[in-house]
């Protein structure tokens, strides 16, 4: 491996006699991400030794930066036909209530402790771990490739929106790529994510008259409506979902009045809106049907932050159902489940799906991974390495 020098390098070194067995080198990478304090978007040289591992196995190893985000496309071979692994690096802040330093890879009772361990660390020390193994016993006749962003906890442009355009103008072909996100409601690796709901922000603002309480009958009290507009909002069925997707759902995420006077009707009100739609709706449809909704003096905007979508083609699915029951015995189900991710990105130049980890244990207090599911991903990963050259 080529030279570290930035402070987020350590050596290896076991944490428990007992799990002495588990994969070194996934316990070995996972330990050095954790101590990168890559609060996003900033990777805190995480990006440098992933480029530095894989260097060393023989990878060619592009780094971008735009704005305050470090991005990676690193490649092994030089066949057009190239599977990729993508992910992130950065993780949300760890706040208060640890038991533990949110940035030392901590054990007890199996399970491993630490901000990223299982959104995203854990799964992308898993995958590099199978790349290593996969290169140690043959070379493949097709590329592998990594691609690698530091602002995924905030979707930011700079980072795999931006990546994925300079790949586009670098002609750079993938022909199919696994993301390492957590996705799966129950168990690490049986469930594929095959594209995902949008997400539509909508802001209201209700305006009325300032008065004293007494005097309502005169002015009224805006805020009345208000609520009402807001419960009649969460009542509505938007839809019942269809083959590929959960039905829509709108979530109340704020109500704010901001006054702590208890004899003043103030004079404006707002609240703040989530709605995960599928794709029996368009962004302009969903907004008009909104904006329907609402009296003529709640004013409205809105934030578009990704559109529903179906990650990958059904051979690439088949495929992947394929060599994970060939791997762990058990054919993964496939859904649209979760939140946004890096692959509303990706699905513009290549298919895309997600594979990882419990989602439920992702940006917890004390997150949390089992050493089971690393080592059960690296099986899953290694797996669809080895099963690519019959795709």
């Amino acid at each position: 491996m080529q030279k570290q020098t930035n402070k987020c390098y350590s050596s290896t070194e076991i944490i428990k006699k007992y799990i002495v067995s588990m994969d070194a080198i996934i316990l070995e990478i996972l330990k050095d991400l954790v101590k990168c304090r890559s609060l996003t978007p900033n990777d805190d040289g995480a990006i440098d030794y992933i480029s530095g591992f894989l260097g060393s196995l023989g990878f060619l190893c592009q780094k971008f930066q735009f704005g305050e985000t470090t991005n990676l496309y690193a490649k092994f071979g030089t066949s057009q036909k190239n599977l990729c692994f993508a992910g992130h690096v950065d993780v949300v802040p760890p706040l208060d209530g640890w038991k533990s330093d949110p940035f030392e890879l901590t054990e007890k009772d199996g399970k491993l402790f630490g901000r990223g361990v299982n959104d995203m660390k854990g799964p992308l020390a898993s995958c590099l771990s199978a790349i290593h193994c996969f290169l140690s016993e043959k070379e493949p006749d097709f590329s592998i490739s990594v691609l690698l962003t530091s602002d995924e906890e905030i979707m930011a442009e700079d980072g795999m929106a931006s990546a994925v355009q300079h790949l586009k103008g670098s002609q750079e072909h993938i022909t199919a790529c696994v993301l390492c996100e957590s996705c799966s409601p129950k168990e690490s690796g049986e469930y594929i994510k095959n594209g995902c709901r949008g997400s539509l922000n909508v802001n209201l603002t209700s305006k009325g008259t300032q008065c004293h309480v007494v005097n309502t009958a005169k002015y009224g009290n805006h805020i009345h409506g208000f609520i009402e507009t807001l419960s009649k909002l969460t009542s509505l069925k938007l839809d019942n979902g269809n083959k590929n997707f959960a039905p829509s759902n709108l979530e109340i995420t704020s109500i704010d009045i901001g006054n702590d006077v208890r004899n003043i009707v103030p004079v404006q009100a707002s609240a703040k809106m989530n709605i995960r739609f599928n794709t029996e709706w368009t962004f302009e449809k969903l907004e008009q049907f909104i904006t329907d909704q609402l009296s003529s003096n709640i004013d409205v905007s809105f934030e578009r932050f990704g559109y529903p979508f179906i990650g990958a083609s059904e051979k690439f699915i088949k495929f992947l159902k394929t060599s994970i029951e060939k791997t762990i015995g058990k054919i993964p189900e496939i859904g649209t489940l979760g939140g946004n991710s890096d692959a509303v990105s990706i699905r513009e130049i290549t298919d895309v799906v997600e594979i990882g980890a419990p989602v439920a244990n992702a940006h917890i207090t004390n997150e949390f991974i089992e050493i089971k599911d690393l080592e059960k991903l690296k099986a899953i990963y290694h797996g669809l390495i080895r099963d690519f050259e019959v795709l």
